[in-house]
């Protein structure tokens, strides 16, 4: 199934006082396939959410994500699975982490869902999967802010997958996972150095 991933990897070069402190983030599913799983043909949604560890703490509960433009599902529940320090070892003088030095340092909160059914063919323009959060760190600068507008937006979208004989193949039960990045977020960079990052897309 073809399938596109709006991500946003935030290389932090500076931090200000925000509400929240989101920074970036991913959603991605994985189709269950083992056919001695009861849950076969379903899928389960992942999220990570990454924060400026100087700001709000997110919440260790549910997460809600909003499905779009699906005839019969429209939430997808979401539940903690663990909160992740993923500051650079031996940053600065004083090194940085979330508990005794936070400002700069990142924090990767993640949350997983039960097996979910989808049933039905994605539209032409896509099922979409997004969460939202009314308000984004300040220090991130390349996403414009447009009349006031300062909500934070992650998404990831389904599409149709046309089979070799031209048919329209449902997604229920599942065929494929979606693309995931194997590389970890880089949250912090030198400035006035070369910086090469590869996030390492992968598609099994």
């Amino acid at each position: 199934m073809k399938k596109f991933l709006f991500l946003f990897f935030i290389s932090l070069l500076s931090l200000n006082l925000s509400a929240t402190h989101i920074m970036g983030g991913e959603i991605t599913w994985v189709c269950i396939k083992d056919i001695t799983s009861p849950n076969v043909g379903k899928y389960i949604f992942k999220m990570k959410i990454y924060r400026d560890c100087d700001g709000t703490t997110l919440g260790t509960g549910t997460e809600t994500i909003s499905v779009w433009n699906h005839p019969s599902v429209t939430l997808i529940l979401l539940n903690w699975q663990a909160t992740n320090d993923i500051t650079p070892d031996g940053t600065g003088v004083n090194c940085l982490d979330c508990n005794t030095n936070p400002v700069g340092a990142v924090e990767e909160y993640v949350y997983e869902s039960l097996p979910i059914a989808l049933p039905g063919i994605p539209a032409v323009n896509g099922w979409h999967f997004t969460w939202d959060l009314c308000c984004r760190n300040w220090a991130v600068d390349n996403i414009p802010v447009i009349a006031g507008q300062t909500g934070f937006t992650l998404r990831a979208s389904m599409f149709p997958y046309t089979d070799a004989g031209g048919n329209l193949v449902p997604a229920d039960p599942c065929f494929d996972s979606s693309p995931i990045f194997k590389e970890q977020a880089k949250t912090i960079l030198c400035t006035g150095y070369p910086f090469s990052y590869n996030n390492l897309g992968f598609d099994i």
